[in-house]
């Protein structure tokens, strides 16, 4: 039982780290900081991988039947998934961000071409706007 509630400790801290990181990722992404978006994602890449490796061992448990009989481990199950929906939550508003600052981008890029070119305008085949610099140049006579 001590190594199912090391375990336990041991998820439950990855949990938590998780948790920052994801905060700190809402953060880079608010302030369209690019360089620590990148930074934060290959940390919390590794963290996702420490915490599927201490899931496993924690599936792998010789023992683990304790983990929904045990009281004293059944509370840190609890708290655990309590943090995991957390995580899950802040990652949706997190892509939520994402999907925000994607439409602003394209908004911006769409803008920037009509007023680049006004005359060349076109639109591709899923209605977003192009300019095409050889408008008119290829016609053969």
């Amino acid at each position: 039982m001590n190594e199912l509630t090391s375990l336990l400790d041991h998820q439950q801290s990855l949990l938590d780290e998780l948790l920052v990181l994801i905060d700190a990722e809402k953060t880079a992404l608010i302030a369209q900081d690019a360089s620590e978006l990148l930074r934060l994602a290959e940390t919390k890449s590794a963290a996702l991988l420490a915490l599927k490796k201490n899931d496993d061992a924690l599936s792998l448990h010789p023992d683990k039947q304790l983990l929904t009989e045990e009281q004293a481990l059944v509370g840190k199950v609890e708290a655990a998934q309590a943090t995991l929906l957390r995580c899950k939550q802040a990652n949706q508003l997190n892509a939520q961000l994402i999907e925000h600052n994607e439409a602003s981008i394209n908004r911006l890029a769409q803008a920037l071409q009509v007023s680049r070119n006004a005359s060349s305008l076109t639109y591709t085949d899923k209605g977003k706007t192009s300019t095409i610099s050889t408008l008119g140049n290829s016609i053969e006579v």
